[in-house]
């Protein structure tokens, strides 16, 4: 039944044939490849500028810590003092206080996902300055070596060391840049 009805339909209109690319000429021989490799994130990861922006970054949320800890003491205390007052107050003013307290748990908890967003982003961001001044020097390196390809370590299972120029790019990153002034986004919460 299957193969009438497949029979019985009539043939799909044939679909006009795409025309014809232009000719384009010649093809130019490609120069022999020249390559390099950078470790891009061994780079940043080691680089002393990266690792300013990471102290940085940990002072910062050391003080964000002890800012949230100080809260989460001041929310425990009013919890308990919460629980001692529920034989004392009428339901309606107990319900009341429940809901102050609620609103002040919720209002830390918004304060401690809008600083972990801050701190991610101000990582970002001020990586990102590492990451530009990376590349202009991969740019020279490669214009010095005469390479017409940078491939990414990372992208690679086995390369000849003398094509490795990822402590050379570091090195010249670390005496470019030696560190990056924290700068801090604003969050809105």
């Amino acid at each position: 039944a299957i193969a009438q009805a497949q029979r019985s339909q009539p043939a799909a209109p044939a679909q006009p044939a795409a025309p014809p690319a232009p000719p384009r000429g010649p093809v130019e021989p490609l120069p022999a490849p020249v390559v390099i490799v950078i470790d891009f994130q061994e780079v940043l990861r080691n680089s002393a500028a990266a690792k300013s922006i990471q102290q940085q970054l940990e002072r910062t949320r050391s003080s964000y810590q002890e800012d949230i800890n100080k809260k989460e003491r001041d929310l425990r205390a009013a919890e308990q003092e919460l629980g001692q007052q529920r034989a004392v107050l009428a339901p309606e003013a107990f319900q009341q206080r429940r809901r102050d307290f609620e609103t002040r748990v919720a209002d830390v908890q918004r304060d401690v996902s809008a600083k972990k967003r801050q701190l991610d982003q101000a990582f970002e961001e001020n990586i990102s300055k590492v990451r530009e001044q990376l590349i202009t020097i991969v740019d020279e390196l490669a214009k010095e070596t005469k390479a017409n390809m940078v491939i990414s370590r990372s992208a690679i299972v086995i390369v000849e060391k003398k094509f490795d120029l990822t402590g050379e790019a570091l090195a010249r990153l670390d005496k470019k840049v030696t560190s990056v002034k924290l700068v801090m986004p604003q969050i809105k919460q």
